[in-house]
């Protein structure tokens, strides 16, 4: 969320960030109300501040454009309480908390529910600030999880009216602070960072060593938090699947290895209902770089002995045809893509042409939608493509070319993809929304050669 991820700038979007005020105005006099005694504030109503509400108070005052650019997701309550049972995981009694990225406090609030209570409200704020702390780049987030924490510690004890009476908010969290943590590296040590990084995408700095180009915000900033890490630091974030399992990351996945000495990895499904991003949590512990380092965890069934994979049989590729890239010009040829290609059926005749000087292919072969959903019944939608001519194939389809040139393999792989097995296999290996050509020639599969089943 700061301004180097975005390409809209930063003051836009704390001027868009300021009507968020009105929400932490909201909160700040249910608080006054509890402390006067006023009027009775319900159960209902506070569970309500704590919980989803935040999030929906962010997208009703900040513009959906707004949020998508600048990478500001707040993290639901069920996928911030996954991400706070970790800290069972964490050795050492007093727990202390870190978000680079706090948001409105979402993930703090998950975490403070494992950390101690005192006797009466005053004692646990104490404790509970002690143990505390963030950073975000907009004030009226930083001054809505102050308050909100505030609410959660009141809502644990009975003499919270009275309690309130006598404490100011701003007495309390002051690890909470508005500014860029990266201004703050390396942090004093804590023993857990909890993070949602900025989603999105930016330009990979001149330093970036594992890509160039437009990359993953929140794998970029996880980069930067792990390198400034002390040894024996656990970082628990929540990353867009196509770090764990896109091709293009892989260099990413190999420098999270070098710098950590344990990886665990949990899939955690969509990121909210009106956020259309699979999401993961890794939990890494970073070492000291003299350590043996880990392996990325394999999600996806191990492959037995003797088990044959789609690679085994079939040669498979990007389509190459990129239709708003690529001139018309050379030999006419008939053209598929993803719009003509129904699934499941075979198709002897193309209708379509198009001149294209590239690389073409000879029939018989299988073509599967790269843009494919987890939520879908079928990860792979497949065509077997048999006409007499070569064919020119767009790259939002994989081309998977038999290597015995037969249609009888084609026909044999379209019931493997049909298998409700292949799509729990697929969303397992590969979460995000394009399928690569690795975790298709990865897939298990009958033994094609000999016609099994």
């Amino acid at each position: 969320m700061q301004k180097d991820f975005a390409p809209i700038s930063h003051q836009k979007v704390a001027q868009a960030v300021a009507a968020f005020a009105g929400y932490s105005d909201e909160i700040e006099a249910l608080i006054s109300d509890l402390a006067r005694g006023g009027r009775r504030i319900g159960d209902n109503e506070i569970s309500s501040v704590l919980n989803g509400q935040t999030t929906l108070a962010l997208q009703r005052l900040v513009p959906k454009n707004l949020r998508r650019e600048s990478g500001i997701f707040f993290t639901s309550v069920e996928l911030a309480g996954k991400v706070a049972d970790h800290l069972a995981l964490v050795p050492g009694k007093g727990v202390k908390i870190v978000d680079p990225a706090c948001g409105a406090g979402n993930l703090l609030l998950a975490c403070a529910k494992h950390l101690p209570v005192g006797d009466n409200l005053q004692d646990t704020l104490i404790i509970w600030s002690d143990c505390i702390y963030g950073y975000d780049l907009h004030y009226e987030f930083v001054r809505a999880a102050r308050l909100r924490l505030m609410l959660l510690a009141a809502s644990m004890h009975n003499d919270r009216d009275n309690c309130l009476a006598r404490l100011q908010s701003n007495q309390f969290f002051s690890g909470l602070k508005v500014g860029n943590v990266f201004r703050h590296l390396p942090m004093s040590e804590k023993s857990c960072v909890v993070v949602n990084p900025p989603f999105g995408h930016m330009q990979a700095p001149e330093d970036c060593r594992w890509a160039t180009g437009r990359i993953q915000t929140a794998g970029w900033f996880l980069e930067r938090i792990l390198q400034a890490a002390p040894a024996g630091q656990h970082v628990v974030a929540i990353l867009p699947d196509v770090l764990r399992s896109g091709t293009r990351y892989g260099k990413w996945r190999d420098f999270v290895s070098t710098v950590c000495v344990s990886l665990a990895v949990e899939l955690s499904g969509q990121f909210d209902e009106s956020t259309d991003v699979d999401v993961f949590i890794l939990h890494a512990v970073t070492g000291d770089g003299s350590s043996i380092r880990p392996e990325w965890p394999t999600l996806s069934s191990p492959i037995g002995n003797g088990q044959h994979v789609v690679s085994d049989f079939f040669d498979v590729h990007v389509g190459p045809v990129v239709p708003h890239r690529d001139p018309l010009c050379g030999p006419s040829y008939p053209y598929i893509h993803a719009r003509t290609a129904p699934a499941w059926q075979i198709l002897d005749h193309i209708v379509e042409e198009r001149s294209y000087a590239g690389t073409v292919y000879s029939p018989p072969f299988v073509v599967v939608h790269r843009t494919s959903s987890p939520r879908e019944k079928h990860r792979c939608v497949a065509t077997i493509v048999n006409e007499k001519r070569d064919i020119a194939v767009e790259n939002h389809l994989l081309v998977l070319l038999p290597r015995d040139k037969s249609l009888e393999s084609c026909e044999q792989l379209l019931q493997v993809l049909k298998l409700t097995q292949s799509s729990e296999w697929l969303n397992s290996r590969i979460r995000c929304r394009h399928l690569t050509v690795s975790s298709m020639c990865e897939l298990p599969c009958c033994d094609i050669a000999h016609g099994s089943k």
